[in-house]
Formats: C-alpha cells, sequence, structure tokens
C-alpha cells in the first residue's frame, strides 16, 4: 500500500526496524534499477564502474538499499545524489561511506542552516547539468529549476529512458497543504514539463510507488493549466488595479478558481485551492 508524503515523514520519525520484505528493487533496464522501501523511491543505476543512488534518506532505508544492490552487483557504491536539500532525502549517506556525495550547488546556501540535521559534507556541486558515466553508462544531472526546496535535482539515464524526480507530484493525488510550503510551483513545472522534453519511458517519483509516465504527464498537464489560469487573472488585475489588485487576486483565487476535471484526485477539496494560491505567490514573488 502506497504510503502518503506524511505517512513517509511519520515513519522517518518512528523508531526504524526496516524488514527485508520492506524493501523492493526492480529492474527497469539494463542496470537501472528502482529501489523503494518507507514510502520512499529511488534511482539506482549499475555500471562496470560503480554505482549511482539517489536519496538514501535514513540510515535504515540506505542499509536495506545496500543489501539490495549487493544482490546484483559487487561494484561500490560510487555515488549518492540528493535530489535536494531537505532533511528525509539526505540522511543515511554514511551507510556507503566511500561514495562521493552530489548536489546541486545551491545546497551550499542551506546545509548549516538547520539546527537539527546536520547537513553531509558535499563532494561534487554542479550548476545547470552534470553527467556521471559509471562505466558503460551514464546519467545526466540537470537543474532545470528551483522545485522543492532550491537545490533541485532530477536525474535522467538516457539509454533506458529513464527519469528521476522527487517531492514535484503524486499520482493522481493532491500533496497534503502542509507540505508546500517550500515548493516553487512555477519551477516545479518548468521541471515536470523538461523531463517530458526528454521523452521518458519510465519516471521514477522520490514519494511513489511504481515508474509509470503517466502520472509525471498528468501532473505536468495540471500544473500548466493552473499557471495558464492563474497567470491570466493575475496579468487582468494588474492592467485594471495595479499591484493592490494583483495582491487581492492572489489572496482570494485559490478559493474561487476550480477544476472540476481533477474532483476525482485524492484531496482535491484542500489540495487543489493550496496549488492554485502556491502557484500564485510563485508567480509573484518568482519562488
Amino acid at each position: 500500500m502506497k504510503l502518503t508524503y506524511l505517512a513517509a515523514t511519520a515513519a522517518l520519525l518512528m523508531p526504524m526496524a526496516v524488514q527485508a520484505q520492506d524493501a523492493a528493487m526492480t529492474e527497469i533496464a539494463d542496470g537501472v534499477y528502482h529501489f523503494e522501501n518507507f514510502g520512499y523511491s529511488s534511482l539506482v543505476v549499475v555500471g562496470d564502474d560503480g554505482v549511482l543512488v539517489t536519496d538514501t534518506a535514513f540510515v535504515p532505508r540506505a542499509e536495506a538499499m545496500k543489501a539490495e544492490i549487493a544482490k546484483v552487483t559487487d561494484a561500490p557504491v560510487t555515488h549518492v545524489v540528493f535530489s535536494h536539500e531537505h532533511y528525509d532525502h539526505i540522511g543515511g549517506s554514511e551507510v556507503f561511506e566511500d561514495a562521493q556525495i552530489v548536489c546541486h550547488d545551491a545546497c551550499k546556501y542551506v546545509t548549516e542552516m538547520s539546527p537539527m540535521f546536520p547537513f553531509p559534507d558535499i563532494d561534487i556541486e554542479y550548476e545547470d547539468e552534470l553527467t556521471i558515466d559509471l562505466g558503460g553508462i551514464t546519467v545526466d544531472l540537470l537543474h532545470p529549476a528551483a522545485g522543492d526546496g532550491v537545490g533541485t535535482t532530477v536525474a535522467h539515464v538516457p539509454s533506458a529512458d529513464v527519469v528521476f524526480s522527487a517531492d514535484m507530484y503524486e499520482p493522481r493525488e493532491f500533496t497534503n497543504p502542509a507540505f508546500l510550503e517550500d515548493s516553487n510551483f512555477v519551477g516545479n513545472r518548468i521541471i515536470l514539463n523538461t523531463l517530458l522534453e526528454l521523452e521518458p519511458a519510465y519516471a521514477i517519483n522520490g514519494h511513489s510507488s511504481g515508474n509509470s509516465l503517466e502520472a509525471l504527464q498528468e501532473n505536468a498537464e495540471l500544473l500548466n493549466k493552473i499557471y495558464d489560469e492563474v497567470t491570466r487573472q493575475l496579468q487582468q488585475a494588474l492592467a485594471s488595479g495595479g499591484m493592490q489588485a494583483v495582491f487581492n487576486v492572489a489572496m482570494s483565487i485559490g478559493g474561487e478558481l476550480e477544476m472540476e476535471e481533477y474532483a476525482d484526485w485524492g484531496h482535491y477539496e484542500d489540495g487543489f485551492p493550496a496549488y492554485v494560491r502556491r502557484m500564485a505567490f510563485s508567480i509573484m514573488h518568482g519562488g
């Protein structure tokens, strides 16, 4: 049963006792795997020279991942890639003691800000894109925009037509509004559209089971529709009443705009207004 984002976070905060049956690693293509447990999903790419993994999350999960990887290869994990800087994605990297930690350059601005969750030392930073050669297979890391958090990284395995992202969508479900505070919805839209432009066959999402492309496509369409309508109304308000009118629309549009075609998605009643409001302020503030 799929855990929601809230349940996944609760799982992180409770005492952890990883059961072997909790972990699942599915081969998508030669050398490319989808690892999932505790409501988290990771990309695992196995090359001749090493292994790349994303979002270890916390120690017991990383240990379970390490055990599953050992079943398919003797190659060491050489790269741990963080999809972004949030605490529930950056833990556990110490399980892969010889791996290099990879995070977008913007991560350095937040690594020392939390008094509770120290950030691992970053070995490799990049700005726009970075290709990692694992021997016989490469992984492209991309930063199309800031999404959830500021140090957003998505991954693309060209040879397998697989993409990976985290915390920007859920299959036919609206994310709990409590977890939208740090999301740039303009950026999320850019990122999802960029991933689709890569014409992937599979899309792994950091908090969802399965790797269907459909969820990515549907959520990109949703954000595009919200962006277009919110932009139209904000521009109309600016032309007729200036910035005060724009602010008034941003404050009210979440309770006024409806898109009934999404009414059957989970948490539509509270989630859709929150998406609209977040998009409005992302457009206004650029984040």
